[in-house]
């Protein structure tokens, strides 16, 4: 089962955004949670990854109504995913809007933006056969997937490494997926302390500088 978690400010959107998953959600794989905005982004962010999530859809306007909540919110939906992108790469996230033209134009990343009509049957009036769960689910699956290859390249390298040295393209390449799964999961790094010394990067870390100081010296010159 996926949990989803939904922000939105407007308790009468959040019953309709419940009542298109309990309509689509025939399978019955989605749990769905939703919360209201927190006063700062900072503690958004902290309270949704306490609730452990395996998709994030949040509204575009946070600070539009006022009736369930009484405070500003200084962030949209797309403050939001962007905070989580650059903390989670490629987590599933989508915001819904109804000010989709002004949401394009804030979003480094105009794919996660969705029409709020979806939850009123829009979908229904095209020729498309996937709907809006369809491709959250997909999503989802796409992510868990690149964590799962990623696991498995990073201890393929790991037993590498205990039978001979890496080379750097390696090393390099253990770093990235130490990092990403560390992030994507929460879970502590899991490269042994004798490969974070990485004798390779430090050669090339050294050669990269030595040619970042040749170039300048040649600048100068010029």
């Amino acid at each position: 089962m996926y949990k989803i978690l939904y922000i939105d400010e407007h308790q009468e959107d959040i019953e309709d955004f419940l009542d298109y998953f309990e309509e689509k959600d025939n399978s019955g794989q989605f749990k769905i949670k939703y919360l209201l905005p927190e006063k700062t982004l900072e503690e958004m962010y902290i309270k949704i990854f306490e609730e452990n999530p395996d998709a994030i859809i949040s509204d575009y306007m946070l600070n539009e109504y006022k009736n369930d909540i009484d405070y500003n919110v200084p962030y949209t939906g797309v403050d939001l995913t962007e905070m989580i992108l650059e903390n989670k790469d490629k987590f599933p996230c989508f915001v819904l809007t109804s000010y989709d033209d002004d949401a394009i134009k804030t979003s480094q990343d105009v794919n996660i933006i969705y029409i709020k009509d979806i939850l009123h049957g829009s979908e229904e009036k095209t020729n498309a056969k996937a709907n809006f769960l369809d491709t959250v689910e997909h999503q989802i699956i796409h992510y868990k997937k690149r964590i799962e290859n990623s696991q498995a390249e990073l201890l393929e390298l790991i037993e590498k490494s205990n039978k001979e040295p890496l080379n750097a393209p390696e090393e390099a390449r253990l770093l990235e997926l130490d990092s990403f799964i560390e992030k994507s999961t929460s879970q502590k790094s899991a490269i042994p302390e004798h490969l974070k010394g990485t004798k390779n990067l430090d050669e090339l870390h050294k050669m990269i500088d030595s040619t970042d100081k040749l170039l300048e010296e040649l600048q100068k010159l010029n």
